[in-house]
């Protein structure tokens, strides 16, 4: 029986290959921005990265992901940093050991579906803020919710369940992320 059995390779290549994807693109690449790329590659992209979503105080959370991240800084594929920033929190970047960590799961990180969703991931939200992608990824959930529930997902439904939701958002800031997912191909909503 082989010893590496049951380790999730994948998932801990994977975040040591979004730190050093986002080193430099992200203006900080923190535990909140974390959850919210990898639930945007899981739902939005559709790559299956092994986490299960719930809808928590800054949008979609899986409390697994920081226990790989907890591993990951502890064998060196990250290092985790107070953030100096204004706003607080924490800044991830590569660590000495990333690329080890992404030779162990180099059959799912070349992968030609995955490397383009990431690719992908990194352009179209790579440099937006934390609080954006806590935004875009609970529009993504909410819409999921409706749809999976059996509702009609229209503009001004969706719209309304973020905005109670997440009270901190203008209406226009979540009409925009509606908009631009939209625009995008990442939802489907009906006027």
């Amino acid at each position: 029986m082989s010893v590496e059995a049951g380790i999730p390779w994948n998932r801990y290549g994977l975040i040591a290959e979004l730190a050093c994807r986002l080193d430099g693109e992200s203006p900080q690449f923190g535990k909140t921005a974390l959850q919210k790329m990898v639930y945007l590659l899981q739902e939005a992209l559709g790559i299956d990265c092994g986490y299960h979503f719930q809808l928590y105080s800054y949008g979609p959370f899986d409390a697994r992901i920081l226990q790989d991240l907890d591993l990951v800084e502890y064998v060196g594929g990250v290092e985790i940093h107070q953030s100096e920033s204004p706003g607080g929190g924490y800044e991830i970047r590569p660590g000495p050991q990333a690329n080890m960590l992404r030779e162990k799961a180099k059959g799912f990180l070349q992968d030609e579906k995955v490397k383009k969703a990431l690719d992908r991931l990194v352009r179209e939200w790579g440099p937006l803020m934390a609080r954006d992608l806590e935004l875009r990824s609970t529009v993504l959930y909410v819409a999921r919710d409706m749809k999976e529930s059996g509702d009609q997902v229209t503009r001004e439904g969706l719209l309304d369940l973020v905005r109670n939701l997440k009270p901190k958002f203008s209406h226009e800031e979540i009409k925009t992320a509606i908009q631009e997912l939209s625009e995008k191909g990442f939802l489907e909503v009906e006027s």
